[in-house]
């Protein structure tokens, strides 16, 4: 069951929601929420990936998802975005520009989440619909918060439409939607790689 927004207010009153810092709109049934610093932006280094794959002899862009440890990969391939207007997404004063195809990783402003103990919500991440409907899209294939976990959202962003989307910090990109579980959960997340993440990397800052 999905909380309205009189029941996300009350949530976050008493302890059950984390919203932080709370919000000043909420709407009938989600919280807006809001990019990160643009320095929390980051992209990967695709180059440096590739020379490296290209040494071990491997394909230079070819990734086995499965067998990556995320904290150290991140920590090696993720970087500030770039400047060059050459690249698919780069930096222009206080904006980001993602010409069609571009992908970054950038972190909510809000810390969000349950309590690591008798956790009753679990929280969604999606995107705006005005938004996905000029190709923008936001934390791809994976909305859930899971229960008992807290902290920014590492959102992956992309472009898949065919205008050059221009983000600036602090720009409303996705909304938060929460509903109940049936009793709170034995395994809380304290043990997940991202809890308590405040950067894009996992849980310190790159």
């Amino acid at each position: 069951m999905y909380l309205s927004d009189r029941d996300l207010k009350h949530a976050i009153e008493n302890g059950r929601l984390i919203v932080e810092p709370k919000p000043t709109k909420i709407d009938s049934t989600s919280i807006d929420l809001h990019l990160d610093s643009i320095e929390k932006a980051m992209v990967w280094d695709i180059q440096q990936f590739a020379q490296d794959n290209t040494v071990a002899g491997r394909p230079p862009k070819r990734l086995r998802t499965s067998e990556i440890k995320y904290e150290p990969f991140s920590r090696k391939y993720l970087v500030k975005v770039p400047t060059a207007t050459t690249e698919k997404v780069y930096r222009d004063g206080n904006q980001v520009i993602i010409a069609q195809g571009g992908l970054l990783l950038w972190q909510t402003q809000e810390r969000v989440g349950t309590p690591e103990q008798n956790a009753g919500l679990i929280c969604f991440i999606d995107g705006k619909s005005t938004r996905a409907r000029t190709g923008l899209v936001i934390h791809l294939t994976a909305p859930t918060i899971h229960s008992s976990w807290t902290g920014n959202v590492t959102m992956e962003i992309a472009n898949l439409g065919p205008f050059d989307l221009v983000l600036q910090e602090f720009d409303v990109v996705a909304q938060l939607t929460v509903s109940t579980i049936t009793s709170p959960p034995e395994k809380t997340m304290k043990d997940s790689v991202t809890f308590g993440q405040s950067g894009v990397g996992a849980s310190k800052e790159i």
